[in-house]
């Protein structure tokens, strides 16, 4: 039922209210500082590895990470899903609904805090395998994930807690948090692998303090400011409808990050039969992606969290509004990082390989083409916030198997195999991943197309007027409401 949930300055921001393009920004900017010191304190592992280690150790860290982000998937696909649902009862002013979602997302992130950490430890080398990591990196990829596999359960904590923080409007505390974090991993990056020559050890041990840290300081931070309505122990359980709101989006999601990524290990295990300079140069350039792809993840970000608040409050066009602004935002930034990269990747590139002639022209070569998606995620990452906030995650799954798997992989396995130095076959590799987006935003466009033309059609609204609050009686449409599992008003 609806209550009269009020949220204070220190809890976020009231997302239904104010002009749409600024406000999405002042959402955004938070999350996108401290995910640009987090893209940065990626980079600074490679370089530290790059500047004090060998290509071997590049290639077993890239290799490492490939395996840990079956975590960051979980942590990305549920997560959107909690920030969706608490979004939402934020908007519909659903005190009670808010509070168990809440519960239910953190009874949620305790589970996967034992699972997954279980995964990684006990699929450690068969993951490796898969990816056909060099025989001299190997062990460097061992040691990264034996020592980061004991902060997985401090990177699910932050994670989730930062996504029920997003939910009720509050972008700054967790970006804050984990600038922190951030900078805290680098100081140690330069301390335990540079100073004390610990290597790729010293890396992931520095990965695993910055998490612990980020994880006890939001926490602190979330037990300060308590929430914006009644919270007690009994809501700390799985609630039926609230744990199938969450999964609803989050589990595609979550399916689709996990297919993605071990397309991912596909390729990386393809760039690995070409030798351990390949290898390394395109370790190189996923931290490079991870800088350009940071703000449309940002913007992302503030729109799944936007929509789910404006759906809730029956604001349906503020939520289109946040869309179009947000593909506005990061088509300009892409468009100028991206023209960056085809006029002088070695720019890049030398920063993070020194002295290594050969990592950093292949991974020049392969930045030139593999960037050219950076355009084009400008305008997938916003349409599959949009998508989320709506509920219809299913159909960014389905979009991202369908171009992972129909064009992607197979192109770079074809283009592996291309006469040519290796230089060229890295520029082809590259040039796979622009080639599958394309697919995506077809299937995007067509969609969303489809979907609003039918609305139209059947004179479908949402059925509270922009002005009033939900109604506690009011039944709502599959489309209105197409998070919710159920009604808050039924009885636990």
């Amino acid at each position: 039922m609806s209550g009269t949930l009020v949220k204070g300055k220190s809890h976020g921001l009231d997302l239904t209210q104010g002009r749409v393009p600024t406000l999405l920004l002042r959402f955004a900017w938070p999350f996108l500082v401290s995910g640009l010191i987090s893209a940065l304190y990626g980079v600074a592992d490679t370089f530290v590895i790059g500047k004090y280690g060998s290509e071997a150790a590049i290639s077993g860290v890239g290799t490492a990470t490939q395996v840990l982000n079956f975590v960051y998937t979980a942590t990305i696909g549920i997560g959107t899903g909690g920030t969706v649902l608490i979004g939402r009862k934020i908007g519909e002013r659903d005190d009670k609904g808010a509070a168990k979602a809440v519960g239910s997302f953190m009874t949620i992130g305790a589970i996967l805090m034992v699972v997954l950490t279980a995964f990684i430890f006990f699929m450690r080398d068969p993951l490796i395998a898969i990816m056909k990591a060099p025989a001299d990196s190997v062990a460097h990829a061992v040691t990264y994930v034996n020592i980061t596999v004991i902060g997985v359960p401090f990177l699910i904590g932050f994670n989730f807690i930062s996504a029920i923080q997003r939910g009720m409007g509050n972008s700054k505390n967790p970006s804050i948090v984990g600038a922190i974090g951030c900078f805290t991993n680098i100081i140690l990056d330069f301390v335990f692998a540079g100073g004390l020559g610990m290597g790729a050890f010293g890396v992931a041990l520095a990965t695993v303090i910055a998490q612990a840290v980020t994880f006890i300081v939001i926490g602190g931070m979330l037990l300060k400011n308590k929430f914006p309505f009644a919270f007690t122990k009994k809501d700390f359980r799985l609630h039926k409808p609230s744990v199938s709101a969450v999964f609803r989006v989050g589990i595609p999601l979550w399916a689709q990050e996990i297919v993605v990524h071990i397309s991912f290990m596909i390729i990386q295990g393809v760039v690995n039969n070409m030798g351990t300079d390949a290898s390394a140069s395109v370790t190189l350039i996923s931290k490079v992606f991870n800088i350009g792809g940071m703000f449309p993840l940002a913007i992302g970000s503030a729109i799944a969290a936007m929509s789910a608040q404006n759906l809730g409050a029956g604001r349906r066009d503020r939520a289109l509004s946040a869309l179009k602004w947000g593909i506005l935002y990061s088509l300009i930034i892409e468009v100028v990082f991206c023209a960056w990269c085809q006029i002088a990747p070695s720019t890049i590139t030398s920063q993070l390989a020194p002295g290594k002639e050969g990592v950093i022209l292949g991974a020049a070569s392969y930045l030139r083409a593999f960037s050219i998606d950076l355009v084009l995620i400008g305008l997938v990452f916003p349409i599959n916030s949009f998508l989320s906030g709506l509920g219809k995650a299913f159909v960014t799954m389905t979009h991202s198997l369908a171009s992972t798997f129909l064009v992607r992989v197979p192109l770079s396995l074809l283009f592996s195999r291309i006469a040519g130095d290796l230089n060229t076959k890295l520029y082809f590799v590259g040039l796979a991943a622009p080639i599958a987006s394309v697919l995506s935003l077809i299937i995007c466009f067509v969609y969303i197309t489809v979907y609003f033309r039918r609305l139209e059609r059947t004179e479908e609204r949402l059925p509270v007027p922009a002005e009033a609050a939900p109604s506690a009686t009011a039944e709502p449409t599959a489309e209105a409401l197409p998070v919710a599992a159920a009604q808050a008003s039924t009885s636990d």
